[in-house]
């Protein structure tokens, strides 16, 4: 029994219950990112922007390169709070020299843990 104290204990010390439920909900400690894989030219400038407030968000300074594969990254955790238990529009866009080559919609939300995709592209071709 009290070997098993320390895993009970790393259990409890992850999660991250909510205190305004009536439910304590156990949150993972990963970070979850939404992003698009673009093949082809390699963009110069990558950002999102907040269409209910027109803000721009940069975030990375440059592409994820696993293996060919380029991953932009478009929102990431750091938003959960902000958009908490609903969903909001989103634009991605990228640049090559200046150029618009990527125009992109997105719907992403957030629960009480991480933000996640509503809708938008998973992957695209330049």
């Amino acid at each position: 029994m009290w070997r098993l104290l320390p895993v009970f204990a790393l259990f409890f010390l992850t999660a991250c219950p909510l205190m305004d439920s009536d439910d304590p909900i156990a949150c993972t400690e990963e970070f979850r990112s939404i992003g698009l894989e673009i093949s082809g030219d390699s963009l110069t400038e990558f950002f999102t922007i907040r269409e209910l407030s027109g803000d721009t968000i940069r975030i990375g300074d440059g592409p994820y390169h696993y293996g060919t594969t380029r991953f932009y990254p478009v929102l990431n955790d750091g938003y959960q709070r902000l958009l908490q238990n609903r969903s909001e529009p989103f634009r991605f866009i990228g640049k090559i020299n200046d150029s618009v080559q990527v125009d992109q919609p997105f719907q992403i939300g957030a629960d009480q843990c991480h933000i996640f995709k509503v809708s938008g592209p998973t992957r695209i071709t330049l």
